[in-house]
C-alpha cells in the first residue's frame, strides 16, 4: 500500500496547531526528520498522555468525565474551528454545518439543489434564496425539519442557523454533520486527518456499500449478547427509525439481549444521556415485553440476575446497574481465560455453542411491525449473507481482547477463588474436546456461581 502524502497546507496547519497556547502541554513527538508524530494510539505511551491531558482539561472546562468528552474537549480548544484536509489541503469547518444525504437529498427533490461538498448551510441558504424562497420559508425549512418549536420562526436566520449547528453536534439530529470527524486521542487536534471532501476515497470503511453495515450494532457482536441478532439489525436500519435512535430498552453493555423487540425509538441526544443507565419505566417496559414475547430480556450469563430483580419489592436500579456491569466484567473476562489457557481449542469451544447457534438467524428476510415483531422468510444466500456472519464472529473474538484492554474501568472483577478449580476442569476438558456438550454446561455453571457471589 502506497504511503499517504500530506498536503503542505496541511503540514502548515500542524504547525500552526502544536505552536498554539491552547494546546500547552499536549504531549507530541518530533521525529529525526523535524516532522511532527501527529498521530499516536490510545495504548501508547504518548496516547495516554493526551488522555490524561484532555481530562485534565475537561475539569478546567467544567465538562463532564463522559461518553464524548473528548469530542467535547478538542472542538472547545480549536482556536479557529476551520480545519485543513492532509489530502487535498482544503479547509472545512469542525462545526456540524454540512447538509448529509438525506437533507441534500430532501432538497434536490423539492429545489433542484445540487451539492458541492464544501457547501455548508449558509449555501444551501443563499441558494435557496436565489430561488425565491423568503428567510421566513427557508427557517420553516429547517424548523420543521428538526422539529424546532413555532417560537424559532422569530430568530434572525444566522442565530437559527447557530442553534441548528448545536442541535446536531449534540447528538439530537442528523441533519448535518462536521467537516472532519473527531479522532482523539489517535490524532493531536482531535480530529480525522482528511475531511469531509476526501473521506470517502481515504476512509474505505465509509465507501457506500460498507456504510449499510452501520445499521448493525457490534455492540452485540461484543459483548455476545443473546436475541435476534440480525433481525433486530435489520430493525435498527428500518423506516421505524426514521429520525430516531434505536434504543436498548435495556442496555446491551449490561447484559441486555439485541433484540427488535426489546427496541424503541428515542432522540438521539437522549438515547446518548441514557448510555447504561436503567429507569423504572424501561424495567417496567422488560417485564412487560418478557411475558408478552415469552423472551428473557436478558442474555444467558444475566439471567440469575434478572430473577433476583423482577423479585425486589422496592428495587434499586442504580444497584443493580452495578451489579450486571460486574456480572459483564466477570463474563468477559471468563471468555479471556478460557482462549489465553486453551488456544484455538477455546475458540472453537466459543464458536460451537455460542455463535453458530445465531447463525440460523442470518438465514433469514424478516418484514416488521412497529412494535419489532416481525414475520420472516429464506432470503437468497450469497457471499454476503456469509461475509455478516464471519463479521459477527470475528468482532466477537476481538473484543474480548479489547475489553480487557481498556484502562478506564471503575468495575473490577469479582474474585475467582471460588472458580479456579472448576476453570482449570474447564481447560482440561476443551483441551481434550472443544465439542464435548460436558464443558458447555460446566462453563454455564462457572457463571451461576459468579452471578450467586454477586448477592
Amino acid at each position: 500500500m502506497s504511503e499517504k502524502i500530506w498536503h503542505p497546507n496541511f503540514m502548515k496547519y500542524m504547525d500552526d496547531i502544536v505552536r498554539h497556547k491552547n494546546y500547552s502541554g499536549l504531549p507530541i513527538e518530533k521525529r529525526n526528520d523535524g516532522t511532527y508524530a501527529w498521530i499516536a494510539t490510545k495504548k501508547s505511551k504518548i496516547g495516554q498522555a493526551r488522555i490524561q491531558w484532555a481530562l485534565n482539561k475537561a475539569h478546567q472546562l467544567g465538562i463532564p468525565n463522559e461518553a464524548g468528552v473528548y469530542a467535547k474537549v478538542m472542538y472547545e480548544v480549536h482556536p479557529t474551528k476551520e480545519k485543513v484536509c492532509q489530502i487535498c489541503g482544503k479547509t472545512m469547518s469542525i462545526r456540524y454545518i454540512y447538509p448529509n444525504k438525506n437533507f441534500i437529498n430532501y432538497l434536490n427533490k423539492n429545489y433542484g439543489y445540487k451539492n458541492n461538498v464544501f457547501d455548508s448551510i449558509h449555501d444551501v441558504n443563499y441558494f435557496l434564496a436565489k430561488q425565491g424562497l423568503s428567510e421566513a420559508e427557508i427557517k420553516k425549512i429547517y424548523i420543521k425539519r428538526l422539529k424546532f418549536p413555532p417560537n424559532k420562526q422569530n430568530l434572525p436566520l444566522n442565530k437559527l442557523m447557530d442553534e441548528v449547528e448545536l442541535h446536531c453536534r449534540s447528538g439530537n439530529s442528523k441533519l448535518c454533520g462536521p467537516g472532519a470527524m473527531s479522532n482523539f486521542p489517535d490524532r493531536y487536534d482531535g480530529f480525522h486527518t482528511y475531511n469531509r471532501c476526501c473521506r470517502s476515497v481515504q476512509d474505505t470503511g465509509r465507501h457506500a456499500d460498507n456504510m449499510k453495515t452501520y445499521t448493525k450494532d457490534r455492540r452485540a457482536y461484543e459483548y455476545w449478547s443473546d436475541g435476534n441478532i440480525h433481525a433486530a439489525n435489520k430493525f435498527m436500519g428500518s423506516s421505524f427509525f426514521k429520525g430516531a435512535s434505536a434504543d436498548h430498552i435495556g442496555p446491551i453493555s449490561l447484559g441486555f439481549i439485541h433484540d427488535s423487540r426489546f427496541l424503541q425509538p428515542m432522540a438521539s441526544g437522549d438515547n446518548s444521556a441514557k448510555r447504561d443507565r436503567l429507569v423504572m419505566e424501561d424495567f417496567i417496559i422488560l417485564q412487560e415485553k418478557e411475558k408478552e414475547h415469552n423472551i428473557c430480556p436478558v442474555s444467558w450469563y444475566a439471567k440469575l440476575i434478572w430473577e433476583q430483580m423482577k423479585k425486589e419489592k422496592n428495587i434499586d436500579l442504580e444497584k443493580y446497574r452495578t451489579l450486571l456491569k460486574i456480572n459483564m466484567n466477570n463474563f468477559m473476562y471468563c471468555l479471556f481465560l478460557i482462549i489465553e489457557n486453551t488456544g484455538k481449542n477455546g475458540k472453537l469451544f466459543l464458536e460451537n455453542f455460542y455463535l453458530k447457534p445465531k447463525m440460523n438467524d442470518f438465514m433469514y428476510d424478516y418484514n416488521f411491525n412497529p412494535d419489532g415483531t416481525f414475520k420472516r422468510s429464506k432470503r437468497n444466500i450469497t457471499d454476503s449473507t456469509n461475509k455478516e456472519y464471519s463479521r459477527f464472529k470475528r468482532i466477537a473474538f476481538e473484543s474480548i481482547y479489547d475489553y480487557q484492554d481498556k484502562e478506564n474501568r471503575n468495575i473490577k472483577n469479582t474474585s475467582f477463588k471460588s472458580i479456579n478449580n472448576d476453570l482449570k476442569k474447564l481447560y482440561q476438558g476443551i483441551k481434550a474436546d472443544p465439542h464435548d456438550i460436558n464443558n458447555k454446561c460446566l462453563f454455564e455453571s462457572i457463571i451461576e456461581i459468579l452471578e450467586k457471589e454477586l448477592f
